[in-house]
This record gives C-alpha cells, structure tokens and sequence, in this order.
C-alpha cells in the first residue's frame, strides 16, 4: 500500500551547504605576470582566463571602442597566421575562446581538455602577444562592429541603457559606450589597434588564472616559456575620479520613438566601487528593491499590476563608482505610472525599510546558491578573476556569507537613502513622446530628443 504524502505542512530545510574552497597557489613569472593555480583533477579539463589592464576606461576619448576592436582582433591572425589559420588551429584544439572588454579590464579566456593544454597555451600566447592585426582584417572586423552599432540603433533597450549612462556621467569615461560609439570606431584603424595593443597588452598588472586537471609545477615552467619574458611596460594608467552627483538629475529625458507601442524605461544614477565598506548593505538592499524576482520593484509592476515581464535593478560595481540602474518595459499608455510606481518603491526603501522577512529571503538568496556557483571550473576561474580585478583578499568568497548575513536593516536603509536619495536620480525614457510626455510632466520639466 502507498504511502499517502502529507502535504498541507512543508518540510524541514537541510543543512545548509557550507562554502569550502581550496587556496590558489600563487606564483609569479619572470616578466612579473602572477598566476594563480587551482588544481581539481576530477575532470580532464582546463579553464583558463588572462587578465589584462586593457579596460575601456583607459581609452583615449578619440579612440572609444578600440578595445573592443582590438579583442576581436586577436583570433584574425596571429603569430605567422592568418584568420582561417588560427580558426583551424583552434578547431583542432577543440578548445574554447572568448575575449570581453570591460570598462576595467579585458579578459582572454580558454577552456580545453587537459591532453590538449599545451596547444591551448600556445594559442593563447600567440594571440594575445603576437597578434597581426592586418589592414584587411581590421578594416573587416571594424565593419562588422559599424554594422551591430547600427542594428543597436534601432533596439529600444540598448538605447535606453546608453542614453542613461551619457546622462548620468557626461564627459567621463563611464559615460561612453564600452564598444564604442558609431563615430569613434569609424576613426579606428589598424594603427589605433596596433597602439592600444602596445600599451596594454603587457605583463603590468596582469594575472593568468588556471583551474581544472593540471600539476601546478608543470604549468608554470609552461607559462614561463612562453610568457616569461613578455614586456612589463610602465603605465597601467589611471581612471579620472567620477563625479559625485550625475550630470542632470531630476527631470525626465524622453527619446522620441513615434507610434511606438511600448517604452524601454532606465533610472538611474552613480553608485559605488567595488571597494567600499557599503558593498554588503547595497547588494542586500537592491536584491530587495529589484535584484530577485520576489523583489519590490518586480513584484509591483509585473505580479500585482501586470504592466511588465519584469522589472529589475542593479548597483554595477566596478574599480570607479559605477551605475545604479532600475530598469523595465512597459505598454505606452502605462508609462507615466509605472515611472512613478518605480520611484516610490526606491523611496520606499528608506520611508518603508525592509520586513525582517525580505532580510532572511534576500540573505538566503545571496549566500545560500553560493555553492553552486562553483561548480565548474569555469565558474572558479570566474570568481578568482574577480579578487584579482577588484584586489580581494583569498578568503573573499568564503567570507562572503557571514558578511552578507551581518548586514543590518539599519544598514541597509542608510546606503539606500545616501546612494538613491531622490535628488540625484535620473530618469529616462525611450517611447512615443506625444504619448508619454504629458504625464511625465507630473514628475518634472520633461526634455524630449530625437531618438
């Protein structure tokens, strides 16, 4: 006979899982490049991530973009190759490579099996220290990138994201497009590539991360023949200090898209870095304003008003103060309204501080699916990158929950009110102006442009 379930009462939680990392071993190679090793041999498999001081905050105004370009170069002939070369070397690798610039840094990474490393290694080595960046290919790969800023053109929540940021920092590096803007990447050639590579792909401030089935002994001695004596240079740069108040807080900027059925909406304003003794309070406090699907901002507009598939925010830390970003797309006619709805539910935070019971939901959120944010080596080679870029001390990750758990509700309410303070908002929309503009006067003195 079955057992009957009884469900009308829910179970009791499990023990909750416990975060344990084993230490990196660190290393430094002869040019000054750090390495970091993590071994876990329980699979044959090797994830790999170089870490540049080639962040798009770095760029020369003129030449935004070029570090973007120049990632994208990397695999366009390298070493003696051509692109169809090194596609085909990779290919047999059977390996995996990406490139990202960020404002902060550009990170090259790889994954191959561990039989393979070795070719991985020389692979990486050569795109990241020999690339050609030919004359054909630069003017190709240039086009391609002209090509997407055009398409971006013509995608509402890509302009919105972009205006905002412009809004928010005017002339600062953070107020540029990381990928660059239509008119400075039309003025990229080979030669602005050429020199951005020169200046920053060097073994300043850089550090390789490997972590999968590898003898940390054995790497090293690899790494150092073929990174050991790349070029240290001598100017990692510095990133202009960012302005304490946006640029024009207050009223709304509507981006004019006739006819058009829904508005892509973005608040927003200068947050915090990286390094800051708020870090804690203000990811506590966003998860519950709009970092989780139970959050305010999200349960407000889409589960009890309907207005949207979500809604959601997010302080975007980096080595400067980045953004706070509330963001979400609405019908046209409800606008206005889900602006305001938006408004009061980050006021809210302070004039209404978070129940105990959001506390305990977004502290489990946030350290409770820690572990499994490990799991793949990947994964930790994308944690560890992470201490490198923002100067972490080793045990981050592991103290990160009894941080996160320390947090106060008072605490939170005060980084809240000191970052997200109605005065230095600012609010943008990109719809229908003739539609949306009348009742977003409520809010201030609206400025309408072309989108």
């Amino acid at each position: 006979m079955s057992q009957v379930l009884d469900r009308s009462t829910p179970p009791e939680p499990g023990t909750r899982p416990a975060l344990k990392l084993p230490h990196s071993g660190r290393y430094r190679l002869s040019s000054g490049l750090d390495v970091l090793i993590l071994p876990r041999p329980a699979l044959p498999e090797v994830s790999l991530r170089l870490i540049t001081e080639a962040g798009a905050a770095l760029e020369p105004e003129r030449e935004c973009g070029v570090a973007e370009l120049t990632g994208r170069l990397l695999t366009e002939g390298a070493a003696g190759k051509d692109a169809m070369q090194m596609a085909g070397w990779l290919d047999r690798l059977g390996a995996a490579f990406t490139v990202s610039a960020s404002y902060d840094v550009t990170m090259v990474s790889m994954h191959s099996l561990s039989d393979t490393l070795s070719g991985a290694l020389d692979y990486l080595a050569a795109t990241t220290r020999e690339p050609s960046f030919t004359a054909s290919e630069t003017e190709r790969v240039r086009q391609e990138r002209l090509d997407e800023i055009e398409r971006d053109r013509d995608e509402p929540s890509i302009v919105a994201t972009r205006k905002l940021v412009t809004a928010i920092y005017g002339d600062h590096p953070y107020g540029r497009p990381s990928d660059g803007t239509y008119e400075s990447v039309s003025s990229l050639d080979a030669e602005s590539v050429r020199r951005f590579h020169h200046r920053r792909y060097t073994s300043a401030g850089a550090a390789l991360i490997a972590c999968g089935d590898v003898d940390a002994e054995r790497l090293v001695a690899e790494l150092e023949g073929r990174f050991g004596d790349w070029t240290p240079g001598t100017d990692r740069g510095s990133l202009p200090e960012a302005p304490s108040h946006p640029l024009r807080p207050g009223s709304p900027l509507i981006i004019d898209r006739p006819r058009s059925a829904q508005s892509e909406i973005r608040i927003g304003t200068i947050g915090a870095p990286f390094q800051t003794e708020d870090l804690y309070a203000a990811t506590m406090g966003n998860a519950i304003l709009g970092g989780l699907f139970s959050s305010r901002i999200n349960m407000n507009l889409r589960e009890d008003k309907g207005w949207t598939y979500g809604a959601r925010s997010a302080f975007h830390f980096r080595r400067g103060a980045g953004p706070f970003v509330a963001q979400t797309a609405v019908e046209t006619p409800v606008t206005a309204d889900a602006v305001a709805e938006m408004l009061a539910e980050i006021r809210g935070m302070v004039t209404n501080p978070p129940s105990e019971e959001e506390m305990s939901l977004a502290r489990n959120a946030l350290t409770l699916s820690l572990p499994r944010q490990f799991e793949t080596t990947s994964q930790v080679t994308g944690k560890l990158a992470r201490q490198v870029i923002f100067g972490l001390p080793e045990d981050y990750w592991e103290r990160y929950p009894e941080r996160i758990n320390a947090v106060s509700r008072e605490h939170v309410v005060a980084v809240m009110e000191r970052y997200l303070a109605p005065e230095r908002l600012v609010f943008l929309v990109v719809g229908d102006a003739e539609s949306v503009e009348p009742g977003l006067r409520a809010i201030g003195p609206t400025e309408v442009a072309a989108g």
